[in-house]
């Protein structure tokens, strides 16, 4: 039986190294904060991910935010993690348990799986997926066979094994000043007024990932929107994903209204998160950017291909996920495993785009703020 957490215990939080996770994760991380006196927890992060731990300024005033390796030091050291009661080991891997260990940090909390048993003091057993495939699902797991769950659940169990309720479960994040008004500026440069509604879409894949929805799909999507719905789309990817978006915004280049286009640099997370609180509706794959428009409050219409849709199956009430089963998935595969052909990302390709723009058109009309009246 683990005991409470102490209000006046020093408590270091292992961040999770992926954006969707990292969101995923904020509930537990600000109950965490309420429940220590100001000053007693310290988020980590991996290192050279100041651009994550940026993204909760705003929700944890007074905590340390800090990367757990100096630059040209890819592993963390354990003496940086020293002088801690507890630690809370949010990112699930055992160099997390075994710096915390190393470092003699008396309490170390997890999940116990993949050989982390040992190391850790207060522990939680995943569950374990039994019976037959779930209808639509495709096929089982793999052995261990463990239970796919909505991260943000089982990080609030996580925290709950040792007193700290978590009373929030949606994650919220806010976007910093300085962000929004480089936003603001931008918009203005492409044209978009202040308050005019626009929908945001994120059509960036890097070359090869079968977790980003097909251009040519993209553009028949949004061109398909654009004809129900007379509102400017605006284009953005991340870093590395350039050829794709540029190839949606070629094929749309022609069209009655073209879409604008913020490709050049990328946003970063933080513009993006402001951009994500502007936007009417977000499109996107199911990716990082989905999660940090939940935490927005946006809209979103999702595109789901290799993903388990039970790992993000929480905070769905704006948000419409469009999949296809297909017998190989969900994979979570990053690349499609089968050859060029019929089958080939078949998940994604299957997808119809008159799906997508209906999802969009559909949160659009419910959620959009009526008209001003004269």
């Amino acid at each position: 039986m683990s005991r409470r957490l102490l209000a006046t215990d020093r408590v270091l939080v292992r961040m999770p190294a992926w954006l969707g996770d990292f969101v995923m994760a904020e509930p537990a991380v600000w109950a965490l904060w309420r429940w220590l006196r100001e000053g007693r927890i310290a988020a980590l992060g991996l290192a050279g991910a100041p651009r994550l731990l940026g993204l909760v300024e705003e929700r944890l005033p007074g905590a340390q935010l800090l990367p757990d390796a100096a630059p040209g030091r890819p592993r963390p050291r354990s003496h940086s993690w020293r002088g801690f009661e507890a630690a809370v080991l949010l990112s699930g891997s055992f160099r997390g348990a075994w710096t915390a260990w190393r470092a003699g940090i008396p309490r170390r909390i997890g999940w116990a799986r993949d050989g982390r048993d040992l190391l850790l003091t207060d522990r939680m057993s995943p569950a374990r997926e039994l019976g037959r495939v779930p209808l639509g699902l495709g096929r089982r797991g793999k052995w261990p066979r463990h239970l796919p769950r909505p991260f943000g659940s089982t990080c609030a169990e996580l925290v709950g094994l040792i007193g700290v309720p978590v009373p929030r479960r949606r994650p919220e994040l806010q976007a910093r000043a300085e962000a929004r008004g480089r936003v603001d500026r931008r918009l203005a440069e492409l044209g978009l007024g202040p308050a005019e509604p626009f929908l945001l879409a994120n059509v960036g894949a890097r070359p090869g990932s079968a977790k980003g929805y097909p251009p040519e799909l993209w553009a028949r999507a949004l061109a398909a929107l654009a004809r129900e719905l007379d509102r400017p789309q605006l284009l953005v990817c991340g870093p590395g994903e350039r050829d794709a978006a540029e190839a949606v915004a070629s094929a749309l280049g022609n069209t009655a209204r073209p879409p604008r286009c913020w490709l050049e640099p990328p946003p970063d997370l933080a513009e993006l998160l402001a951009l994500c609180e502007r936007a009417a509706v977000v499109l996107t794959a199911d990716s990082g950017p989905r999660h940090l428009a939940v935490a927005a409050g946006a809209p979103v219409a999702v595109a789901m291909g290799p993903g388990d849709p039970r790992h993000t199956a929480d905070h769905l009430g704006a948000t419409r996920v469009v999949r296809e089963p297909v017998p190989c998935g969900p994979c979570h595969r990053e690349a499609c495993p089968l050859p060029a052909g019929e089958e080939n990302l078949a998940c994604m390709r299957r997808i119809a785009p008159e799906r997508l723009a209906d999802a969009a058109l559909e949160l659009y009309r419910y959620h959009a703020p009526p008209p001003e009246r004269e």
